[in-house]
């Protein structure tokens, strides 16, 4: 009987593709070398189509990837990961393929599948030299992973894929597939290519790879190279002398056909040597491999310890690389790129307690949800946070009824998981993330995993708040010195404001990148130290630009002013949240809206006040130094058809800055 689509689906999801235990020796290898680059690390995963396959869809998850972004190549992709993130993944996959071997197949089949791959994609890329239409780094990629479904499927559904998995790939292969799956290995791998947000061209040359030629002749380039690689790897090492109808439809002749299969043989070959790996006996399959012995499954207990083993390994390699982070802001981050790498919570939202473990302020998330994102979440008025944070445990939350929890709606999703993050002593938060419908069966099957996530990540969150205490407590031991520390950044920010003032700006209002213009600013205040060590900041922009109409200088004198502003409203210190990038309309114009938010808590009669003063633009101090105040922004926005909205309370004040996009569309 056919699986359903949705179990199919389902089970490719959380399908875990087995590599080389070669490679993934070597990979660690790399991540620990001081001298290896990410150049070296890319060309070591290119050689794997498991191991590109995961780096692939964790760079271009929500946690990453941005809609309007390009698909990645493995370069930018391992880039975008880092070294340390790379390593967690080698050690996860490492250690859950030592426990649970791929023993669906035997050696000979694996070894077959990954030379085929492999020689698949080599020949792509020397077919994209030869022409114009195709890139050698897309074609290179789509003929590694061409195949994919199949190594997911083996994976997914081993009980029926099994005996499939040996055969020879061809239509008649997806014949059997389609009797007896309902999908063939061709369209679950276009769905996965599909989940991962890789190109359309992509999904449709791994879709269509074994259409027959008469079929592929108004497709897309990229699909016939793909479909002419694959039907030249199957060809014998010494090609027929007339070469077959689909080549010569291709314009190549047999010297081209043998030199293309010489050299595509002489790279495999070297890859497999650089790695240590036999593929001398990967021919096509004997009769006796495909006699293939069900694996027997882990019992009880060797479940709980592989368990035991994978969270210890891997989940503490993940804390160290938090900790090891130059601060918390970017520990947190980094935090939710590990949910995503290794749990599947694309995306999540870090949420942290106030003292009386009431409030939840949240302090790091995805762009798309930072407009519709509250200041802070009263506990009490959620069940689910309530019974995360008292039990201390992970807890599971649908949407139920007309009225559903706020953080549903600000996470626009009908079912979310409520990680806490935990030291031996408190609570210091949550990570909320949302719950796909295809995940949500085994995302409560891993509810050990979740749980000890939580616990190391809050651990390390302790550790690296102590780190950042401690190094601002050298510094600032009392209240006089944080006063005296405080004077100075205001003083030296008014500078830096009048200095801007000062600079010749355009006559004219021109396009500005928003995104560039806040990492620069915020870049000056920590380089120059202007921010109070009793204070974090942090600035989550787009990783891509923000166009606005505008003045450069401006711009930053207006976010210099409202971090100036929000230092001065926490004396004691406390948290400033810098983010932007969203568009709204107002007064039938289109605006991107840049935030800056503190956890200081104002009166809206006082913020009225200072907002809309019609003082000068700057007073000055007793020492006859320019002081700007809230005012100067409002003037400096008016100049530039710009509008401010704020909002207080409790949980503290947000500015919500909106300038105009520009009006060409191109830029």
């Amino acid at each position: 009987m056919k699986l359903p689509p949705e179990d199919i689906h389902q089970r490719l999801l959380v399908a875990r593709l087995p590599s080389p235990p070669q490679t993934l020796m070597r990979l660690m290898v790399l991540c620990q070398s001081d001298d290896a680059g990410m150049g070296e690390l890319s060309e070591l995963i290119a050689s794997d189509p498991g191991l590109s396959a995961k780096v692939l869809s964790v760079a271009h998850s929500a946690a990453y990837y941005r809609s309007s972004a390009k698909t990645l190549t493995l370069l930018q992709a391992t880039s975008t990961l880092g070294m340390a993130l790379i390593k967690v993944l080698a050690i996860s996959e490492s250690v859950f393929q030592t426990f649970h071997s791929f023993r669906q197949t035997t050696s000979a089949d694996l070894r077959r599948f990954w030379k085929h791959s492999l020689g698949v994609a080599v020949l792509a890329r020397a077919l994209a030299e030869r022409q114009d239409s195709v890139g050698a780094e897309e074609a290179y990629l789509t003929g590694l992973l061409h195949d994919v479904g199949r190594l997911a499927l083996l994976v997914a559904v081993p009980e029926r894929y099994s005996a499939l998995f040996g055969l020879p790939d061809d239509t008649s292969l997806c014949s059997q597939e389609q009797q007896l799956l309902g999908t063939t290995h061709a369209e679950a791998g276009a769905w996965l290519l599909t989940h991962w947000h890789l190109s359309q061209s992509m999904v449709h040359s791994v879709l269509e790879h074994h259409n027959p030629p008469t079929r592929l002749a108004d497709t897309r380039p990229l699909t016939r190279l793909i479909h002419l690689a694959h039907l030249l790897e199957g060809l014998p090492p010494e090609p027929p002398e007339e070469p077959p109808a689909w080549a010569s439809e291709h314009g190549l002749t047999p010297q081209d056909i043998s030199e293309l299969l010489q050299t595509a043989a002489t790279q495999v070959a070297q890859i497999a040597r650089d790695l240590g790996v036999d593929i001398s006996d990967a021919g096509e399959p004997s009769a006796a491999s495909l006699a293939v012995t069900r694996p027997q499954p882990l019992d009880a207990d060797q479940n709980a310890l592989a368990r035991d083993v994978l969270d210890r390994s891997v989940l503490n390699e993940m804390a160290m690389t938090l900790i090891n982070l130059t601060s918390t802001n970017a520990a947190l981050t980094s935090m939710r790129q590990h949910a995503s790498a290794l749990l599947q919570l694309e995306d999540a939202m870090v949420m942290l307690t106030r003292d009386n473990q009431q409030t939840l302020v949240p302090v790091s998330m995805n762009e798309r949800h930072l407009a519709a994102t509250p200041l802070a979440f009263e506990v009490a008025n959620d069940p689910s946070m309530t019974h995360c944070m008292a039990q201390r445990k992970v807890v599971f939350s649908k949407r139920q009824g007309l009225s559903p929890s706020v953080l549903l709606e600000v996470m626009d999703t009908n079912e979310v998981v409520l990680l806490p993050l935990l030291t031996a002593q408190q609570c210091l938060g949550v990570l909320a993330a949302s719950v796909p419908p295809e995940l949500s069966q085994h995302l409560r099957s891993q509810l050990p995993t979740l749980q000890a996530f939580g616990v190391y990540a809050g651990l390390a969150l302790s550790r690296r708040r102590l780190a950042d205490k401690n190094r601002s407590g050298q510094t600032l031991s009392a209240k006089e010195a944080q006063n005296l520390e405080l004077k100075r950044v205001v003083q030296a920010v008014d500078l830096l404001v009048d200095a801007l003032f000062k600079t010749p700006q355009p006559a004219a209002m021109v396009p500005v990148d928003l995104s560039l213009a806040v990492r620069d600013t915020v870049q000056l205040l920590q380089h120059r130290q202007l921010i109070p060590g009793n204070i974090e900041v942090s600035a989550e922009m787009p990783n891509r630009a923000a166009w606005v109409q505008g003045s450069p200088g401006k711009i930053k004198q207006i976010l210099l002013i409202l971090i100036k502003n929000a230092c001065e409203t926490m004396p004691d210190g406390g948290q400033i949240m810098v983010n932007g990038g969203g568009l709204v309309q107002r007064d039938g114009g289109v605006y991107t809206v840049l935030t800056v938010a503190d956890s200081a808590a104002s009166t809206k009669e006082a913020i009225q006040a200072q907002l809309y003063d019609n003082a000068p633009e700057a007073t000055h101090s007793n020492r006859g130094q320019p002081a700007f105040g809230l005012a100067t922004v409002n003037q400096l926005l008016e100049r530039m058809a710009g509008h401010i909205k704020f909002s207080t309370g409790p949980g503290g004040t947000r500015f919500d800055v909106l300038l105009p996009c520009p009006r060409n569309p191109t830029v």
